[in-house]
């Protein structure tokens, strides 16, 4: 990952930067010596010393076996401590709340899940649940409040920077929802809240196929459909903090009926909610049957009988996949970035949507990019938006540490 800031800034700001630039090259490439991190980011020796000196105190780092000698004293080696922080982090999804809590190196150490009924989604009693599935995941590890750096909550919407304030929420028929004032007077630990591919998309920055890449996106095949675009090794998020809702770009006017209230949205052709729905649809006309009430079924029961070769959900991924191959011409034709990383449930469908993705892409790419992209589909965990929120409270601990006392 490159380093991108601004120049001419205050003492104190340049100081969290440059700590920033060291914590991330010791958990880049620990163990390491204080003379190769100050050759590798740039600062003075004097000034390495300085700041891992400061983060030694606040037990964010731990010094290790000695390194090979290259004449004089063997050099202290520095790694991350991975008890020096831990973070909670919730995905509120459709029906369930899951919570983890990572340590420093985002390693998960406990999680809980819990499911609630669809009937009562008020922000109070959400936000009750969420503070007792935070309660029962603290026990588990026998953390205390004291312990806990800072909670982060992933959210399927749009998400208001820089107050944390949910401007749309889906799920929930939520507008300009107030969760985070609600949750940190519940919890009394510090609360943030993001848009859920977001946080899915910092995880694979700080810990997975997006290190060391400065411009890659993240495509998140959900309920819905979203990205987190990384310019420059930087969050791309818009000039109010809700860019990437490439779900409700528009690919077909005449298209079927979005749930935002558009027509032909991209997610009305490839995302989870509608893909089931064309399934239900297709149960009821008899292309396929089911045992499983239709008020009942779920997009994994779809998924699976779609791999196992029923026909008429293996034809219907063949056009989600081709509609899903357009999109990423689309991102590669706009972006012309390095990495594209597919994640979200929709990923469990396989080679029964990845195939026809891949071979629709060439056919709406310009002959003039010699390059393309590399794309990865990660193998999508329950635990992947959860971990990500508190990844993202992580990178808070990471940029301001000296606003923050030993954990």
């Amino acid at each position: 990952m490159s380093f991108h800031f601004l120049p001419s800034l205050d003492k104190t700001t340049m100081r969290s930067i440059n700590q920033f630039k060291v914590l991330y090259t010791i958990r880049d490439q620990q163990p390491i010596s204080r003379a190769d991190i100050a050759k590798q980011i740039g600062l003075s020796p004097a000034a390495v010393s300085g700041i891992t000196a400061e983060l030694l105190e606040k037990k964010l780092l731990l010094e290790k076996q000695t390194g090979v000698s290259i004449g004089g004293r063997k050099p202290v080696l520095l790694t991350l401590n991975p008890d020096g922080a831990y973070t909670i982090g919730v995905f509120l999804s459709v029906r369930r709340i899951n919570v983890v809590i990572i340590n420093l190196q985002a390693d998960i150490l406990a999680e809980h899940s819990v499911y609630f009924s669809e009937e009562d989604t008020s922000p109070e009693t959400v936000a009750d649940q969420i503070m007792q599935a935070v309660h029962n995941c603290m026990w588990k590890t026998e953390l205390t409040r004291a312990q806990i750096s800072g909670i982060g909550v992933a959210i399927p919407g749009l998400v208001n920077e820089p107050d944390s304030v949910i401007k749309f929420a889906l799920n929930y028929k939520w507008k300009n929802i107030h969760l985070k004032e609600i949750l940190d007077q519940k919890l009394a630990i510090p609360t943030y809240i993001e848009n859920s591919v977001k946080c899915i998309a910092l995880a694979e920055q700080w810990f997975g196929e997006g290190k060391n890449t400065d411009d890659f996106i993240v495509v998140n095949l959900a309920q819905g459909i979203a990205i987190a675009i990384f310019i420059n090794g930087q969050l791309y998020k818009g000039q109010s903090g809700v860019a990437g809702e490439f779900g409700h770009t528009v690919i077909d006017p005449n298209g079927p009926l979005c749930r935002c209230g558009k027509q032909g949205c991209f997610e009305a052709h490839a995302g989870n909610f509608a893909i089931l729905q064309r399934a239900k649809d297709l149960a009821r006309e008899g292309a396929w049957e089911t045992a499983t009430p239709l008020k009942d079924l779920a997009i994994e029961d779809v998924i699976e009988r779609a791999k196992t070769g029923e026909d008429a959900l293996v034809k219907l991924y063949r056009e989600v996949g081709r509609a899903l191959g357009i999109g990423i011409a689309n991102l590669i034709e706009i972006f012309n970035p390095s990495k594209i990383i597919l994640t979200g449930k929709g990923t469990l469908a396989g080679e029964t949507l990845i195939g026809p993705m891949q071979e629709s892409i060439p056919h709406y790419l310009t002959g003039n990019l010699d390059n393309l992209p590399e794309i990865v589909v990660q193998k999508w965990q329950h635990t992947d938006t959860a971990r990500g929120a508190g990844v993202m409270v992580l990178q808070r601990i990471y940029q301001f540490t000296q606003d923050r006392g030993a954990a």
